[in-house]
């Protein structure tokens, strides 16, 4: 299993009034997509998931409604842009 240490997330919203009590829910889920995702990554690419520090990601930026997607559909388009901009940093 992919121990996951986040050690500062920086999320920039906007006009998303009225649905702020979602974002922590949602980055709490997009997480937990990223450390399956990641894992599954390394385990394709016979990487075992060791210890690896990257210093800092940046990932696409996104737009998309939180009045017209659900709590599931934004957390997997936010673990989608972080897996992608990580698994560039790791080469997986």
């Amino acid at each position: 299993m992919l121990d996951l240490h986040i050690d500062r997330l920086q999320l920039n919203i906007t006009d998303a009034p009225g649905h702020e009590h979602r974002v922590r829910p949602i980055t709490e889920h997009a997480v937990a997509l990223l450390a399956d995702r990641l894992a599954e990554r390394l385990e394709a690419a016979g990487q075992p998931p060791t210890a690896s520090a990257v210093e800092s990601l940046s990932a696409a930026p996104l737009s998309f409604d939180l009045a017209r997607m659900s709590d599931a559909q934004a957390a997997e388009a936010i673990a989608r842009a972080w897996l992608e901009a990580l698994a560039l940093k790791l080469r997986v």
